[in-house]
This record gives C-alpha cells, sequence and structure tokens, in this order.
C-alpha cells in the first residue's frame, strides 16, 4: 500500500544578509491509518551542537500533519510553515527513515553541509522518496520537488485574525505576520511607503493568505480608489488585483466583518506611528525571527 511523504517549507525562514534562503522540514506516514512523523531542524537558540539536542532538532507523530504544521509548531506562530508538498511512496521502508533521523541528531548542525535540506533529502530518500532536486537553497530545492503545492490555511488557535502578507507570489519571499491591536483590527494606510527613501525599491505585497478574519485592500493610500477583499482559506496573488498598477496603496483586516467603503471616513489608528516605526519593522523582517522555546521546555515533543 502506497504511503505519503512531505515535504513542509517556511520560504521566509533562513535570514541571511537580508535574503530569505528558505526552510524546510520532512513528514513520512508510519502506519496505514495515516499517522505520519514529521519533524526538522530549528536551530531556533542559535546553538549548532546537537549535545542536548541543542540545535532542537524535532520530531512528532501526527495524524494531520498539514494542520499541525500551520498551528501547533514547537517554536510559535513566527516559525509555522507556509506550504507543503504531498508525495506519493509505493515501497515505503519506515525502518530506514527512523534510523536515518537517529542518526543525524547525533551530528552537528552546519550551514553548508548539514542542515534543514540536507536531513529533509537524507531522511525522505532512505524512506523511499526517489527524484529529489538538488540546490543549496531550501526554497529552491523546495521549488524543485515534482508536486503540487498545499498552502497551510489552518489558522492559530486562539486568534481571531490571522493572516500573513509575502514579499513575492504563491507565499515565497519575507513573510509580515500583523498582530491585531486592542480594537480588534490593524491597519497600514500606506502599504506602499518606502521608509529608506525615494532611492530604495518601494515595499511590494506580491500575495496575502487569510486563514481568519477580514481584510480589504485599497488601490490607493488612505483606504481610497478601487477595494478588492480578500476572502479566507486561499492564497491570493497580486495579480488578481482588479486595478492595472497592481500595487497595494493601503489595507484594513478586522477579527470582525466591516464595510470596506466606510473605512476612509472612520478615526481609524494606523499599524506603524511613523516612519521610524515603519523602517525599524522592515529591518526585523530582514533578521532570523524570534523563536519561542516554551513548550520545547515544556516536553511537548516527541523525540
Amino acid at each position: 500500500m502506497a504511503h505519503a511523504a512531505y515535504v513542509f517549507a517556511r520560504p521566509s525562514g533562513a535570514i541571511i544578509l537580508g535574503s530569505p534562503y528558505g526552510h524546510v522540514a520532512f513528514g513520512f506516514q508510519i502506519e496505514d491509518g495515516g499517522t505520519v512523523c514529521i519533524g526538522g531542524v530549528e536551530v531556533a537558540n542559535g546553538s549548532i551542537s546537537h549535545i542536548n539536542n541543542a540545535m532542537d532538532f524535532w520530531t512528532q507523530d501526527n495524524l494531520d500533519p498539514v494542520t499541525f504544521m500551520s498551528t501547533e509548531v514547537p517554536y510559535g506562530r513566527k516559525t509555522r510553515y507556509d506550504m507543503c508538498k504531498k508525495i506519493s511512496v509505493e515501497v515505503p521502508n519506515i525502518a530506514a527513515a527512523q534510523t536515518a533521523i537517529a542518526r543525524i541528531k547525533d551530528i552537528d548542525y552546519n550551514l553548508f553541509s548539514r542542515n534543514c535540506r540536507t536531513d529533509t533529502v537524507e531522511i525522505l530518500q532512505a524512506y523511499g522518496v526517489s527524484g529529489l532536486p538538488g540546490g543549496a537553497r531550501p526554497s529552491g530545492f523546495f521549488g524543485g520537488v515534482s508536486a503540487e503545492i498545499i498552502p497551510l490555511t489552518a489558522a492559530w488557535p486562539g486568534l481571531g485574525l490571522d493572516f500573513s502578507l509575502y514579499s513575492e507570489p504563491d507565499q515565497f519571499g519575507l513573510r509580515d505576520d500583523p498582530d491585531v491591536n486592542q480594537d480588534g483590527y490593524v491597519a497600514d494606510p500606506s502599504a506602499d511607503e518606502n521608509p529608506n527613501g525615494p532611492d530604495w525599491p518601494a515595499p511590494f505585497i506580491g500575495s496575502i493568505l487569510v486563514r481568519r478574519g477580514y481584510l480589504a485592500l485599497y488601490e490607493k493610500n488612505g483606504y481610497q480608489g478601487e477595494i478588492q477583499l480578500v476572502p479566507a482559506g486561499s492564497v491570493f496573488n497580486f495579480r488578481q488585483l482588479p486595478w492595472p498598477e497592481q500595487g497595494i496603496g493601503s489595507w484594513y483586516a478586522s477579527v470582525t466583518d466591516f464595510d470596506a467603503s466606510a473605512i476612509p471616513g472612520l478615526n481609524v489608528t494606523p499599524r506603524f506611528s511613523g516612519i521610524d516605526d515603519r523602517r525599524d519593522h522592515q529591518r526585523q523582517l530582514g533578521s532570523p525571527p524570534f523563536f519561542s522555546t516554551s513548550q520545547q521546555r515544556q516536553g511537548v515533543l516527541g523525540h
């Protein structure tokens, strides 16, 4: 009986010199009932040592890996995965994959020779996956896997508004996860404003995923011009915008449904307090993410 293998991707992971190299993780079905072993190496605490698992190599058996990787990843919402590819394996070798995991978790992380991509390749090849592509960048490797991209659309538990903005189409590039304010909304009246001056390229939103809540895009700054409502549950690419420039001048998102045409007349608190706040945020997007390790400390993960 054919089993399933998975490659999970977070294209905004592994920020190197401000450029997202991407991050990948693995999954493989371990029984006919559907349980899948998922895992990866995160280096969440900045250590590359395997001693006491300081490099944060983790595994977890789960019946719903696609939901888990979007909603329950061990290092917090900022490290959730964005997409996956599912591969059918006719003759799976579960024992060989588990042996590969046991061996790899005892080897120190190395950015060039022992990393998230090499771990994923070795484990899935041991499992029985063939035809995996080469390449150094995890995002390039993921793109070369011959399978359909499956967006991970489940919302983070407890959030009334959960959406992400990506700097490139199809959830690639840098990912921005806006947080709702105390009034239940978050808004940017100048989404294309460049805080670094006119000689720098303007910020660009290439794609959006609304997992829960409501989002309206506006053609112009100040919630003016034509309006595009973004439905929850699927990736929205900038090419789908109805106006000719295909840039986003402003946007407004809320926990509850709203009349998008009425927003210009409201007293809306902007997401950023000023240009310095916007500039600091852009710099943070180009830096390695902050990892929350509370779940690991509580021993939630299975190794």
